[in-house]
């Protein structure tokens, strides 16, 4: 469980407006807030960016700040890259992770320590929108469910590595409607079967257009198998199967998001 979020979150607010104060030097105040995030001090660092505007820090990465000082936002706070299947189990019990790293760790595809603790931080604040916070809960216990299987390895093992990567993008570094997120997932395995297809003939994979008859078919028993894996129900399933990322079916998207914020509702609430 995280720990101390005043605490914390002073931390990484110390942390975000030193590394912020060294770049822009007397440009760091931008100017005091039309309305301020917090009423209550809570600490020298986080104070500034309650009130005040930074040079180069956006407002979701000031109000994860704050609302974390404030004990709405569950954050393990880390001094290291964490793995996706951690990111993906915090995600499932409702808490996220920001990490403060030292110079020397790589930090790519991220500039620096600063960039890395600025695109957590952004990520915390689209995790715990109230709009989508219990469907992301839902979508990320699912898959939490699923990675922990014993059946999950001989799943993984039917593709390549380009998919478990793209797997662990979706689950550790992407944020929004859970709807969004089990779209780009599918979208994801569809390519995985159209790469395999092109190994076993011996060609290269398209990267564009339709899957063809052959493509179509092995797309559609890998996903029914990986609907098994995220334990969608039958009524569920027709519409798990419609929804697609050109979100053209919004009676498919209104169902699967149901059944995703059904799974996550009243999980993590800050």
């Amino acid at each position: 469980m995280p720990t101390d979020p005043l605490r914390d979150a002073e931390v990484a607010a110390t942390y975000v407006v030193s590394c912020v104060s060294a770049r822009a030097g007397a440009r760091l105040k931008q100017g005091a807030r039309k309305a301020p995030l917090a009423q209550q001090p809570m600490g020298r660092s986080l104070d500034l960016v309650a009130t005040t505007r930074l040079l180069g820090v956006s407002q979701p990465v000031a109000e994860a700040l704050v609302a974390w000082g404030q004990g709405r936002r569950r954050v393990h706070l880390l001094d290291r890259v964490p793995r996706p299947v951690d990111v993906l189990a915090w995600q499932a019990r409702g808490e996220r992770c920001v990490s403060l790293l030292d110079h020397e760790v790589a930090t790519a595809p991220h500039e620096d320590g600063l960039a890395f603790a600025m695109h957590d931080l952004c990520h915390l604040e689209k995790f715990f929108d109230p709009a989508h916070h219990a469907g992301q809960v839902g979508f990320f216990r699912a898959v939490n469910a699923a990675v922990e299987s014993p059946r999950w390895a001989g799943f993984l093992a039917r593709f390549d590595a380009d998919f478990v990567c793209d797997l662990e993008h979706v689950v550790a570094d992407m944020n929004g409607s859970a709807v969004f997120l089990f779209a780009a997932l599918k979208m994801k395995l569809k390519m995985a079967v159209r790469r395999r297809g092109a190994r076993e003939r011996g060609g290269e994979a398209r990267v564009a257009g339709p899957l063809d008859e052959e493509e179509r078919s092995a797309f559609a028993f890998e996903l029914d198998t990986l609907l098994d894996h995220l334990q969608v129900p039958g009524g569920s399933r027709g519409p798990a199967v419609r929804v697609s990322t050109r979100r053209d079916d919004l009676d498919a998207a209104l169902a699967v998001l149901a059944h995703f914020e059904a799974l996550g509702c009243g999980a993590g609430k800050g």
